[in-house]
Protein backbone atom coordinates (compact mmCIF):
# COMPACT_ATOMS: atom_id res chain seq x y z
CA UNK A 1 0.00 0.00 0.00
CA UNK A 2 1.12 3.84 -0.69
CA UNK A 3 0.95 6.03 1.94
CA UNK A 4 0.57 9.42 -0.25
CA UNK A 5 -0.49 12.52 1.48
CA UNK A 6 -2.95 14.04 -0.64
CA UNK A 7 -5.34 12.88 -3.19
CA UNK A 8 -7.23 15.18 -5.70
CA UNK A 9 -10.33 14.55 -7.36
CA UNK A 10 -12.54 16.34 -10.41
CA UNK A 11 -16.24 15.33 -9.12
CA UNK A 12 -18.75 14.19 -11.85
CA UNK A 13 -21.78 11.52 -12.75
CA UNK A 14 -19.71 8.66 -14.24
CA UNK A 15 -15.92 9.70 -14.81
CA UNK A 16 -13.99 11.25 -12.38
CA UNK A 17 -10.43 12.62 -12.88
CA UNK A 18 -7.87 11.33 -10.00
CA UNK A 19 -4.28 12.97 -9.53
CA UNK A 20 -2.33 11.36 -7.15
CA UNK A 21 0.52 13.37 -4.91
CA UNK A 22 3.30 12.16 -3.03
CA UNK A 23 3.95 13.42 0.47
CA UNK A 24 6.80 15.35 -1.28
CA UNK A 25 4.14 16.98 -3.50
CA UNK A 26 5.14 14.95 -6.34
CA UNK A 27 2.27 13.87 -8.94
CA UNK A 28 2.59 9.76 -9.24
CA UNK A 29 -0.87 10.01 -10.90
CA UNK A 30 -3.56 12.02 -12.86
CA UNK A 31 -5.82 10.09 -14.52
CA UNK A 32 -9.49 10.27 -15.51
CA UNK A 33 -11.11 6.81 -14.39
CA UNK A 34 -14.85 4.99 -13.44
CA UNK A 35 -16.03 5.31 -10.00
CA UNK A 36 -15.55 1.93 -9.51
CA UNK A 37 -12.23 2.39 -10.05
CA UNK A 38 -11.63 5.28 -8.80
CA UNK A 39 -12.93 3.79 -4.97
CA UNK A 40 -10.36 1.14 -5.75
CA UNK A 41 -7.38 3.63 -6.20
CA UNK A 42 -8.43 5.74 -3.14
CA UNK A 43 -7.91 2.54 -0.90
CA UNK A 44 -4.79 2.22 -2.12
CA UNK A 45 -3.75 5.22 -0.13
CA UNK A 46 -4.94 4.61 2.95
CA UNK A 47 -5.31 8.02 5.73
CA UNK A 48 -4.76 9.65 2.29
CA UNK A 49 -5.93 13.95 2.18
CA UNK A 50 -8.64 14.18 -0.05
CA UNK A 51 -9.39 16.95 -1.53
CA UNK A 52 -12.48 18.07 -3.92
CA UNK A 53 -14.48 21.00 -5.34
CA UNK A 54 -17.58 22.12 -3.19
CA UNK A 55 -20.33 21.03 -5.71
CA UNK A 56 -22.89 18.60 -6.32
CA UNK A 57 -22.76 15.59 -5.01
CA UNK A 58 -19.44 16.63 -2.88
CA UNK A 59 -20.53 16.25 0.54
CA UNK A 60 -22.06 12.84 -0.34
CA UNK A 61 -18.25 12.40 -1.46
CA UNK A 62 -17.16 14.06 1.23
CA UNK A 63 -18.97 11.39 3.73
CA UNK A 64 -17.70 8.59 1.90
CA UNK A 65 -14.03 9.53 2.11
CA UNK A 66 -14.20 9.81 5.79
CA UNK A 67 -16.05 6.78 6.21
CA UNK A 68 -12.90 5.12 5.01
CA UNK A 69 -10.97 6.85 7.48
CA UNK A 70 -9.80 9.78 5.12
CA UNK A 71 -9.57 13.77 5.55
CA UNK A 72 -11.84 15.86 3.19
CA UNK A 73 -10.73 19.45 2.22
CA UNK A 74 -13.30 20.31 0.35
CA UNK A 75 -12.42 23.63 -1.65
CA UNK A 76 -14.85 26.80 -2.70
CA UNK A 77 -14.91 26.44 -6.40
CA UNK A 78 -14.51 30.26 -6.66
CA UNK A 79 -10.84 29.93 -5.03
CA UNK A 80 -9.90 26.83 -7.12
CA UNK A 81 -9.91 28.65 -10.61
CA UNK A 82 -7.00 30.94 -10.00
CA UNK A 83 -4.36 28.14 -9.49
CA UNK A 84 -5.92 26.59 -13.09
CA UNK A 85 -3.29 26.82 -15.61
CA UNK A 86 -3.64 26.31 -19.32
CA UNK A 87 -7.10 25.41 -21.12
CA UNK A 88 -9.69 24.65 -18.75
CA UNK A 89 -10.22 20.32 -18.45
CA UNK A 90 -10.61 17.76 -16.08
CA UNK A 91 -6.37 17.13 -15.82
CA UNK A 92 -5.74 20.62 -14.95
CA UNK A 93 -8.79 20.76 -12.82
CA UNK A 94 -7.61 18.05 -10.74
CA UNK A 95 -4.19 19.82 -10.40
CA UNK A 96 -5.72 23.24 -9.66
CA UNK A 97 -8.08 21.65 -6.77
CA UNK A 98 -4.09 20.57 -5.42
CA UNK A 99 -2.69 23.54 -5.41
CA UNK A 100 -5.66 25.75 -3.72
CA UNK A 101 -5.49 23.19 -1.09
CA UNK A 102 -2.05 23.77 -0.07
CA UNK A 103 -2.62 27.51 0.19
CA UNK A 104 -3.46 28.21 4.73
CA UNK A 105 -5.45 30.79 3.87
CA UNK A 106 -8.28 29.24 1.91
CA UNK A 107 -10.61 27.99 4.18
CA UNK A 108 -12.00 24.66 3.12
CA UNK A 109 -15.88 24.05 3.73
CA UNK A 110 -17.19 21.74 6.38
CA UNK A 111 -18.85 18.36 4.97
CA UNK A 112 -22.34 18.25 6.03
CA UNK A 113 -24.25 15.78 7.81
CA UNK A 114 -27.16 13.87 6.11
CA UNK A 115 -29.24 15.60 8.67
CA UNK A 116 -27.63 19.20 7.78
CA UNK A 117 -28.47 18.76 3.99
CA UNK A 118 -32.25 17.35 4.78
CA UNK A 119 -32.87 21.11 6.54
CA UNK A 120 -31.11 22.68 3.41
CA UNK A 121 -33.05 21.24 0.89
CA UNK A 122 -36.41 21.90 2.61
CA UNK A 123 -35.32 25.31 3.57
CA UNK A 124 -34.46 25.93 -0.41
CA UNK A 125 -38.07 24.50 -1.64
CA UNK A 126 -39.69 26.73 1.07
CA UNK A 127 -37.76 29.92 -0.35
CA UNK A 128 -38.50 28.63 -3.98
CA UNK A 129 -42.26 28.80 -3.36
CA UNK A 130 -41.71 32.15 -1.47
CA UNK A 131 -40.29 33.72 -4.15
CA UNK A 132 -42.74 32.21 -6.91
CA UNK A 133 -45.36 33.82 -4.39
CA UNK A 134 -44.12 37.15 -4.87
CA UNK A 135 -43.42 37.04 -8.13
CA UNK A 136 -47.43 36.55 -8.46
CA UNK A 137 -47.91 39.59 -6.02
CA UNK A 138 -46.02 41.31 -8.20
CA UNK A 139 -47.57 40.95 -11.12
CA UNK A 140 -50.79 41.48 -9.78
CA UNK A 141 -49.50 45.08 -8.44
CA UNK A 142 -48.36 45.03 -11.98
CA UNK A 143 -51.55 44.74 -14.09
CA UNK A 144 -53.69 46.33 -12.01
CA UNK A 145 -51.26 49.19 -11.81
CA UNK A 146 -51.70 49.50 -15.68
CA UNK A 147 -55.53 50.01 -15.09
CA UNK A 148 -55.21 52.79 -11.97
CA UNK A 149 -55.59 50.47 -9.35
CA UNK A 150 -52.66 50.11 -6.70
CA UNK A 151 -52.92 48.20 -3.23
CA UNK A 152 -51.82 48.92 0.12
CA UNK A 153 -48.15 47.18 0.96
CA UNK A 154 -48.36 44.01 2.75
CA UNK A 155 -49.32 40.50 1.05
CA UNK A 156 -52.17 40.45 3.62
CA UNK A 157 -53.86 44.11 2.29
CA UNK A 158 -53.61 41.89 -1.38
CA UNK A 159 -55.18 39.05 -0.16
CA UNK A 160 -58.24 41.22 0.86
CA UNK A 161 -58.63 43.81 -1.37
CA UNK A 162 -58.22 41.97 -4.71
CA UNK A 163 -61.36 40.48 -4.79
CA UNK A 164 -63.19 43.36 -3.83
CA UNK A 165 -61.42 45.05 -6.83
CA UNK A 166 -62.19 42.22 -9.46
CA UNK A 167 -65.83 42.12 -8.32
CA UNK A 168 -66.33 46.10 -8.09
CA UNK A 169 -67.96 47.11 -11.84
CA UNK A 170 -67.43 50.84 -11.07
CA UNK A 171 -63.36 50.63 -11.94
CA UNK A 172 -62.25 50.38 -15.42
CA UNK A 173 -61.40 47.36 -15.34
CA UNK A 174 -62.09 45.36 -19.03
CA UNK A 175 -63.69 41.88 -18.82
CA UNK A 176 -59.98 40.10 -20.07
CA UNK A 177 -58.23 41.83 -17.24
CA UNK A 178 -61.11 40.72 -14.22
CA UNK A 179 -60.03 36.97 -15.84
CA UNK A 180 -56.27 37.55 -15.60
CA UNK A 181 -56.61 39.35 -11.95
CA UNK A 182 -58.99 36.70 -10.76
CA UNK A 183 -56.20 33.36 -12.13
CA UNK A 184 -53.87 34.97 -10.61
CA UNK A 185 -55.87 35.33 -7.29
CA UNK A 186 -55.76 31.28 -7.05
CA UNK A 187 -52.84 30.95 -7.80
CA UNK A 188 -52.06 33.44 -4.93
CA UNK A 189 -54.24 31.43 -2.85
CA UNK A 190 -52.90 28.09 -3.75
CA UNK A 191 -49.03 28.67 -3.81
CA UNK A 192 -49.85 29.52 0.32
CA UNK A 193 -50.62 25.78 0.83
CA UNK A 194 -47.50 24.20 -0.28
CA UNK A 195 -45.36 26.77 2.09
CA UNK A 196 -47.48 25.96 4.93
CA UNK A 197 -46.83 22.23 4.30
CA UNK A 198 -42.52 22.76 3.96
CA UNK A 199 -42.57 24.82 7.06
CA UNK A 200 -44.39 22.25 8.82
CA UNK A 201 -42.51 19.38 8.40
CA UNK A 202 -38.70 21.95 8.41
CA UNK A 203 -39.84 22.58 12.00
CA UNK A 204 -41.20 19.33 13.08
CA UNK A 205 -37.85 18.05 11.60
CA UNK A 206 -35.82 20.93 13.40
CA UNK A 207 -37.34 19.83 17.04
CA UNK A 208 -35.71 16.25 16.61
CA UNK A 209 -31.93 18.22 16.44
CA UNK A 210 -30.54 18.89 19.91
CA UNK A 211 -28.31 21.88 18.11
CA UNK A 212 -32.00 23.39 17.13
CA UNK A 213 -33.55 22.91 20.36
CA UNK A 214 -30.16 24.79 21.76
CA UNK A 215 -30.75 27.52 19.38
CA UNK A 216 -34.56 28.46 19.89
CA UNK A 217 -33.43 29.57 23.55
CA UNK A 218 -31.51 32.42 22.13
CA UNK A 219 -33.45 35.82 22.21
CA UNK A 220 -35.06 36.38 18.39
CA UNK A 221 -34.33 33.12 17.24
CA UNK A 222 -36.98 30.26 16.49
CA UNK A 223 -37.36 26.83 14.56
CA UNK A 224 -36.54 28.24 10.92
CA UNK A 225 -33.97 30.56 11.75
CA UNK A 226 -32.38 27.75 14.05
CA UNK A 227 -32.64 24.96 11.64
CA UNK A 228 -30.97 27.48 8.97
CA UNK A 229 -28.06 28.10 11.47
CA UNK A 230 -27.80 24.32 12.14
CA UNK A 231 -27.91 23.47 8.07
CA UNK A 232 -25.06 25.93 7.65
CA UNK A 233 -22.26 25.41 10.66
CA UNK A 234 -23.55 22.34 12.05
CA UNK A 235 -21.72 21.37 15.22
CA UNK A 236 -19.43 24.36 14.62
CA UNK A 237 -16.45 22.43 15.60
CA UNK A 238 -14.88 23.76 11.98
CA UNK A 239 -14.58 27.10 13.24
CA UNK A 240 -11.91 28.55 15.53
CA UNK A 241 -14.24 31.19 17.30
CA UNK A 242 -17.66 32.84 16.99
CA UNK A 243 -16.50 35.58 14.51
CA UNK A 244 -15.59 32.76 11.83
CA UNK A 245 -18.50 31.42 12.53
CA UNK A 246 -20.24 34.46 11.61
CA UNK A 247 -17.67 35.25 8.23
CA UNK A 248 -18.93 32.27 7.02
CA UNK A 249 -22.35 33.54 7.50
CA UNK A 250 -21.90 36.70 5.44
CA UNK A 251 -21.99 38.73 8.99
CA UNK A 252 -18.78 40.23 9.78
CA UNK A 253 -17.92 43.88 8.07
CA UNK A 254 -16.31 44.36 4.54
CA UNK A 255 -13.64 46.47 4.62
CA UNK A 256 -11.12 48.30 2.45
CA UNK A 257 -8.13 50.62 2.96
CA UNK A 258 -4.56 50.79 2.75
CA UNK A 259 -1.32 52.53 4.06
CA UNK A 260 -2.63 51.64 7.43
CA UNK A 261 -6.15 53.16 6.81
CA UNK A 262 -8.84 50.92 6.85
CA UNK A 263 -12.35 51.80 6.70
CA UNK A 264 -15.69 49.66 7.52
CA UNK A 265 -18.50 48.75 5.97
CA UNK A 266 -22.09 47.31 6.11
CA UNK A 267 -22.01 43.23 6.70
CA UNK A 268 -20.57 41.44 3.61
CA UNK A 269 -23.53 39.03 3.02
CA UNK A 270 -20.76 36.78 1.25
CA UNK A 271 -20.34 32.93 1.80
CA UNK A 272 -23.14 30.43 1.90
CA UNK A 273 -26.35 31.78 0.78
CA UNK A 274 -28.46 32.23 4.29
CA UNK A 275 -30.98 34.89 4.52
CA UNK A 276 -32.55 33.05 7.32
CA UNK A 277 -29.71 33.04 9.36
CA UNK A 278 -28.96 36.97 8.71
Amino acid sequence: MNKSNTISIDLAKSVFQVAVFNRHGKRKLNQAMSKKKMLTVISQHPGATICIEACAASHYWGRTFQSRGHTVKMIPPQKVKPYRCGNKNDANDAIAIYEASLRSDIHAVPVKTPEQQDIAMLLSLRQSYIKQRTAISLRIRGYAAECGITFPQGANKLREMLPLVIEETENELTPTTRFVLRELHAQLLSIDEPIERVESQLIDFAKQIPACQLLITLRGVRWVIASAIFSRLGDASAYRNGRGASASLGLVPAHTGSGGKNKNHGISKSGDNTPHAR
